[in-house]
């Protein structure tokens, strides 16, 4: 609980100084940007792109590795669902046993 009663004040300065950070951050970066500049950047002009037109990272790789990913996942959480119910298969067991001991006694 001590511990909980010291951080809470050190929690709030955090929050406070992330939250003027926030407020201050897009004020400055308006302040920097000259405004004549600032036409020129946003002009409706039309531009060509330049470089290659195709894509340079095939999507066929990464929808395949991310079903994998998604699959892999998938059967450690029932694995792990099966470890957890054989655990509990075996606990339950032995506390009926302790119980029909205990009757029996």
């Amino acid at each position: 609980m001590k511990v909980v009663k010291r951080s809470a004040p050190m929690l709030w300065i955090v929050l406070q100084l992330a939250l003027v950070l926030s407020v201050l951050t897009p004020l400055t970066a308006f302040a920097e940007e000259p405004k004549e500049d600032a036409a020129e950047s946003r002009s409706a002009a039309f531009q060509a792109v330049e470089g290659p037109s195709a894509e340079q990272v095939p999507g066929g790789p990464l929808l395949i590795g991310a079903y994998g990913v998604i699959l892999v996942l998938l059967v450690a959480y029932v694995a792990r669902l099966g470890s957890l119910h054989a655990k509990n298969q075996v606990e339950l067991e032995r506390l009926t046993r302790a119980l029909e001991s205990t009757r029996k006694g």
